[in-house]
């Protein structure tokens, strides 16, 4: 159990994307040192030197390019059970290769026999493999221990450190093996060396996964296209060229000649490369354009379409609401007018049966005041409709001013006293909103404060103004009758009244409900609140105004 769920949890990293392209080139590498070992069990010159006249791989060189290719292999597919038994076989591998290719780069340094001479060919450099194939098999050890290791990135460098002296060795040969033999530790790098070389140091840059050049080849973005389209160009066409040039100088050209048309086809394929990169640049640059439009339009449509819930939202709200209030209202409307109709009809009645005219008096009397209430009720709910209906027509206004005319008008119509203490009234006084409804707004909590104080003693009231943002509140307080706690909103629908203000005084219970249709109608609100000092005190929000000056000239109202 253990060594399957270690083979489940490690199994991306041993079978990425690229690990069936890095099996078979590792696989072609080990196959490379096994035809080459049996082209020296069988005397075979064209398995170990490929052509006549170039130099042999050494059965050593073959014998790593096997157990690295196997290594690698192993590493990267699912032969073993397990990510443990996998690294097990390549660290074999790799520390034989250590041995095998140590030893070549000792006795190649110090110009000794190789000590394992195993179908070696002593004639051809002491049997011991070259200099530059020993750094070579060290270099793609290293990389296939870091892979062991789980160091991708030190192993993805020395992969590709590794492809470069492959490239190299096959680069000398491209242009011409002698002048490649006269050349340092590559005197004896063999041509199937260098392809080995080459081969298995791809396989191990793929088998890293994705890091490095691999990455930036397999990505998406831009500089991933730019990577698969310019990178063979910049490793073919250089190799093209110089093959050119070589050719060309050994049919006669002079060298001065070779240069120059070098530096002109140098020139000429940079540019057509910086032409290609900006090319695709910009279409990379158009695409994010457009898909930036795109995700623009995108936001607004989606910005419209929530706007537009929201308001069907709101108007769905609204809709309940008014049906509720119509329901509502229809309801209470019939209640109500049913009390004053009552009352003249049974007073009609009464009119029919007697004959005192002091019974006819109180008869009259009483129809009178139905006939009052009735008239009184019908005009509250005209008016309640008109402030629901008309759009406000706002101008700058006093309200402090408007307070004042108010109380003075009340005064002379009750014949009481009022007394307004203005005191934290005079920094704001200014309101933009509808003259006619502040004007009801103002009168029918003036009013009310009136009604409900008891007696016919003088009437206290207070006057208080302040900003929030960009709204001026009003706060009219009395020593009226108190209005409790739960009452406090329910005070403001149509038809309900205070329980306490009821035994005072009579009332359509509309006046409330028509303050609150005049502040909302303005974006403002209105509820009771606790003042220190009095009963109440009910506060509301008005838009402030652009420029009225406090004490300016208000009309009493009539």
């Amino acid at each position: 159990m253990t060594g399957d769920a270690s083979a489940t949890v490690l199994e991306p990293e041993r079978l990425g994307p690229l690990a069936r392209p890095a099996v078979v080139l590792a696989l072609l590498t080990a196959l490379l040192g096994v035809v080459a070992l049996i082209g020296w069990a069988v005397d075979s010159p064209v398995l170990t030197r490929v052509l006549p006249g170039l130099v042999a791989m050494q059965p050593s060189t073959a014998a790593d390019f096997v157990l690295l290719g196997l290594g690698t292999a192993v590493m990267q597919s699912r032969v073993l059970p397990s990510r443990r038994a996998a690294s097990m076989v390549a660290l074999v591998a790799v520390a034989l290769v250590l041995v095998i290719a140590g030893a070549g780069l000792v006795t190649e340094t110090q110009q000794v026999d190789y000590p394992f001479t195993f179908l070696a060919d002593m004639s051809q450099n002491g049997g011991r493999m070259s200099g530059i194939t020993a750094v070579g098999h060290l270099t793609l050890t290293v990389s296939l221990l870091c892979l062991v290791l789980r160091r991708p990135e030190v192993a993805h460098g020395t992969a590709v450190a590794g492809v470069a002296i492959g490239l190299m060795g096959l680069s000398g040969y491209a242009f011409g093996p002698s002048d490649l033999y006269g050349v340092g530790y590559f005197q004896t790098l063999a041509l199937h060396t260098a392809l080995g070389i080459t081969t298995l140091g791809l396989a191990l840059v793929m088998a890293t996964g994705n890091v490095g050049l691999v990455r930036l080849a397999r990505s998406r973005t831009t500089g991933g296209r730019l990577v698969r389209t310019l990178l063979p160009a910049v490793v073919l066409v250089p190799l093209a060229t110089g093959w050119l040039g070589v050719r060309a100088m050994r049919e006669g050209a002079g060298p001065g000649f070779v240069v120059a048309c070098l530096v002109t086809g140098v020139a000429l394929f940079s540019g057509a490369m910086v032409w290609a990169a900006g090319a695709q640049l910009r279409q990379a640059d158009v695409r994010r354009a457009e898909a930036e439009r795109d995700r623009h339009e995108a936001e607004v449509a989606r910005a419209e379409a929530q706007l537009a819930l929201e308001q069907l939202a709101a108007a769905d709200e609204e809709l309940r609401i008014a049906n509720r209030d119509l329901r509502d209202f229809t309801s209470a409307t019939v209640h109500d007018l049913r009390g004053p109709l009552s009352a003249i009809q049974l007073g009609s009645q009464m009119l029919e049966l007697t004959s005192s005219e002091e019974t006819r008096a109180k008869v009259e009397e009483r129809i009178r005041t139905a006939v009052a209430r009735g008239m009184a009720l019908v005009d509250d709910l005209l008016d309640l409709q008109q402030v629901g209906t008309v759009d406000p027509e706002s101008t700058d206004l006093d309200v402090v001013a408007m307070v004042s005319a108010h109380a003075t008008t009340v005064s002379d119509q009750t014949g009481r006293a009022v007394h307004l203490d203005l005191v934290g009234a005079d920094d704001v006084t200014g309101v933009h909103a509808d003259e006619q409804l502040v004007r009801r707004l103002v009168g029918n909590l003036v009013e009310n404060a009136v009604k409900y104080t008891p007696g016919d003693d003088a009437v206290d009231l207070a006057l208080r103004t302040s900003t929030r943002e960009e709204m001026v509140e009003v706060r009219i307080a009395d020593r009226g009758v108190p209005i409790a706690e739960e009452e406090r909103e329910t005070v403001f629908e149509i038809f309900r009244r205070g329980t306490e203000g009821a035994r005072v005084a009579p009332g359509t219970g509309v006046g409330l409900a028509i303050c609150r249709r005049i502040v909302e109608r303005h974006g403002g609100e209105i509820h009771i609140q606790d003042e220190a000092g009095w009963s109440k005190s009910f506060a509301f929000t008005l838009p402030c105004a652009g420029g009225v000056e406090p004490g300016a000239e208000v009309a009493p109202t009539a």
